[in-house]
């Protein structure tokens, strides 16, 4: 009869043999196995075998479950060489990813990835260099939104003598340079039209910095006051709420002109065409969402060839109201009896994190911000309503839209281990992942053109895109 402690060997050969690894190695762990040397034969194969499957999974980009592998080897006890190899390739792997995403223009990725790669357990002086130099890089970036070009220049030269291998550098430094002479003269015209109190160029002007820096306090004051001034002064003429376009017109001044059919305010009978295309989003195992991109989205009734880019099933009106973005945030024009956070709003009114829009008689929404470093916002329903085709909510999406586990994601997805994110890229759209994914069925890795039409697929998410 076999005795206790070969039984328990024998239930983990037959999981190792099984391809069940950490069932074999929870078993060698009981109490007082490892004593037998079969015992301590078996998990110095099971180590080895773990050391394997991560070079596999980081070959095959799932490099999160591939380091899990390589820290449970070493715990295991995996000779060191092997280990040590294999960690290193994992290291080189995240360097050579943080650098393209610092080239591609995305150095808080890559300082993010940096930091991961140092909480698993990574040191080295590369690795701290890397690090550092993504650092000047992303406060380089920050400045320059703030107009800040020459002490983003002197940030993104320190990050070039520390990583003089990134060829990049001289082309963001070209790029810091020109968006800082743009701005330099579009600052002088907006000061000359402050000078001149004419707001409408002032509103150009600014949105036009603000399009190059959208943390430009004076730009920002500028536009605030074009705002309150154009507000107030045809709110006085007409006895209606100002109605304003944010499309950007770069070189020349852009009309802030009341719709002429209802005294300033958008009317039932005049719905303005859509400022951006719009798509659904499906998320396996999460949710349907209605996206937007246009700076300014109707809300109303749906109806055969309508215009409304958020159709409402309810009790709403045909447009019932609109909502505007610029570069602080987001107003809601409203053209029907709206409430905001529990006030009826007759002008357009500031919508802040968290806000609760209600149209009509029930249909509420909440209105958040869940990123603070992008300014894609979200609409999800209070009420029992839904838009028109039917989906979970609404994002009104900006320059990207991050789906990912944690809370500050636009869509929250559990099950994934790193974000996913989707950005405009021109007039189409890219998708950002780590590790392989496909588009469509063809391979890529960590970035990819997509369609509003495209199904994308990786290791741990599905979804697809239809265009409305």
């Amino acid at each position: 009869m076999f005795q206790p402690w070969r039984m328990k060997v024998r239930e983990a050969e037959e999981a190792f043999r099984g391809g069940r690894l950490e069932d074999a190695s929870r078993v060698l762990q009981e109490r007082g196995l490892l004593e037998f040397l079969p015992a301590r034969r078996l998990m110095a194969q099971i180590a080895e075998k773990m050391a394997q499957r991560a070079e596999l999974r980081l070959a095959g980009g799932a490099t999160l479950a591939g380091w899990k592998d390589l820290v449970a080897a070493e715990q295991l006890g995996a000779e060191p060489k092997e280990v040590i190899a294999v960690k290193q390739q994992f290291i080189d792997h995240a360097l050579a990813e943080a650098t393209e995403y610092v080239q591609a223009g995305d150095p808080a990725a890559a300082v993010a990835r940096l930091e991961a790669l140092e909480r698993q357990g990574a040191t080295g002086r590369e690795l701290r260099l890397m690090k550092e130099a993504a650092r000047n890089v992303l406060a380089a970036q920050r400045l320059c939104h703030r107009g800040k070009f020459a002490q983003a220049d002197e940030q993104l030269q320190a990050a070039g003598a520390l990583r003089p291998d990134w060829t990049a550098l001289a082309q963001i430094r070209q790029a810091c340079c020109d968006r800082g002479a743009r701005t330099r003269e579009l600052v002088e015209r907006l000061h000359a039209a402050l000078s001149a109190g004419d707001w409408t160029i002032v509103m150009a002007q600014a949105e036009a910095i603000l399009d190059l820096c959208p943390d430009h306090e004076p730009a920002l004051d500028a536009r605030r006051r074009a705002w309150e001034a154009v507000g107030a002064r045809l709110a006085a003429s007409v006895g209606a709420p100002a109605l304003c376009s944010s499309h950007h017109q770069p070189d020349g001044a852009k009309a802030l002109r009341p719709n002429p059919m209802n005294g300033g305010a958008p009317s039932a009978d005049n719905v303005p065409s859509p400022s951006g295309p719009r798509f659904v989003l499906w998320i396996d195992g999460v949710g349907g969402y209605l996206v937007c991109q246009g700076d300014v989205v109707t809300i109303g009734q749906p109806a055969k060839g309508s215009p409304i880019d958020i159709p409402i099933l309810g009790d709403v009106s045909r447009l019932h109201a609109t909502i505007h973005r610029d570069g602080e945030g987001y107003l809601i024009v409203p053209v029907r009896p709206t409430r905001v956070g529990g006030k009826t709003v007759s002008e357009p009114t500031s919508l802040v994190d968290g806000a609760e829009i209600e149209l009509g008689q029930g249909v509420k929404m909440k209105f958040t911000m869940p990123n603070p470093l992008s300014r894609t916002a979200k609409l999800t329903f209070i009420s029992r309503h839904r838009t028109s085709p039917t989906t979970d909510g609404v994002l009104l999406m900006a320059e990207s839209c991050v789906l990912g586990p944690r809370s500050g994601a636009h869509v929250v997805c559990p099950d994934l281990t790193s974000d996913v994110v989707l950005f405009p890229a021109g007039d189409a759209l890219q998708c950002r992942a780590t590790g392989d994914f496909t588009v469509d069925g063809q391979p890529a890795v960590g970035r990819a053109k997509i369609t509003r039409s495209s199904q994308v697929v990786g290791a741990d998410f599905s979804l697809s895109l239809e265009s409305i």
